[in-house]
């Protein structure tokens, strides 16, 4: 009987030291959270972003466009999501879209005047960074920032007829969380068209050849998030 407070503080200390083991066997990431207490989870969600009237082109000289739409997103984990979206824009005349004219006898053609209202695309998206940084020991702002690529379209009247054409975009983008279910959305996005015919030259000499036009777009959201989610991962 002697023997039985003995063997079981033995037990006890055998325990504790496995646990121990096991947890110095742990990854600084497992045992330490980059951030802790997070306001927002993303995975297993979906995101409903709506833009009104905050779509804006960047690099177009030709057509200032200026529109609105909305999104969907699907977060499979914290990192990854496929997100779609669409807007459109309205174009306003810069004043250079018709033609310039070389001499008095000879008007050129301008290949990127076209009126492109519908843009599309459908990407996957990449979230490598997030955090929360503490402004005046006040406000605490979480966000998370993102790459995306995929497939776009450009619908809207070019140079003398309606076309749509499909490419490529690729861009970056950020969020500011309010709360939970509300964040501001920010996307820098570049739609890669590759066009077979575009008119270069001059009206009276014409070159049609093969011709890569970005249009590039600046997008600014409110995104409502839905769903429980998975839980911070």
């Amino acid at each position: 009987m002697k023997k039985l407070p003995l063997l079981s503080l033995l037990l006890a200390v055998g325990l504790c030291t496995q646990v121990q083991a096991a947890e110095k066997q742990k990854s600084l990431k497992d045992r330490i959270k980059s951030v802790s207490n997070r306001l927002y989870s993303k995975s297993g969600r979906l995101e409903l972003t709506l833009l009104p009237m905050t779509s804006i082109s960047l690099n177009d000289a030709f057509y200032q466009k200026l529109g609105g739409g909305a999104g969907i997103a699907y977060h499979f984990s914290e990192a990854f999501s496929a997100q779609a979206m669409v807007t459109y824009s309205l174009n306003i005349d810069a004043g250079h879209a018709s033609s310039y004219t070389i001499s008095s006898a000879d008007t050129s053609i301008i290949p990127y005047a076209g009126k492109r209202t519908i843009l599309a695309n459908v990407d996957f998206c990449w979230s490598p960074i997030y955090g929360k940084v503490s402004l005046a020991s006040e406000w605490t702002m979480h966000f998370d920032t993102y790459i995306m690529a995929g497939f776009g379209a450009i619908g809207g009247e070019q140079v003398k007829d309606s076309s749509f054409a499909f490419g490529m975009d690729a861009g970056l983008g950020a969020r500011l969380f309010f709360s939970r279910s509300l964040a501001l959305k920010v996307e820098f996005k570049d739609y890669m068209l590759f066009t077979d015919k575009v008119s270069f030259g001059t009206s009276e000499n014409p070159t049609e050849k093969s011709d890569v036009q970005h249009q590039l777009m600046f997008n600014i959201g409110l995104s409502i998030f839905f769903l429980d989610g998975n839980g911070e991962d």
